[in-house]
């Protein structure tokens, strides 16, 4: 298996703010990046009940208020690309 990372998107670097997203980005390009995200958050929260080693690594709580605020972001992009229309 290869452990290396691989961007998801190459107009940005893995530590663009979200300004410099939303500069570069297209919406569809936001919007696949903000599911990524959201399915590490997902995967964190999994693992976190998996163990309490884990937990502690991945506070259930921190990932459940990121997944919600990735959503809400998600929900925004979504409208956006709608209304272009």
């Amino acid at each position: 298996m290869d452990a290396t990372i691989k961007p998801i998107n190459n107009k940005v670097s893995m530590f663009s703010t979200d300004e410099e997203l939303y500069e570069q980005l297209t919406n569809k390009e936001l919007m696949l990046i903000k599911m990524v995200k959201t399915e590490e958050f997902v995967d964190d929260l999994y693992k976190a009940h998996d163990s309490e080693s884990n937990k502690k690594l991945f506070p259930p709580e921190k990932s459940w208020f990121k997944i919600k605020e990735l959503l809400r972001e998600l929900r925004e992009l979504n409208k956006r690309q709608i209304n272009k229309f």
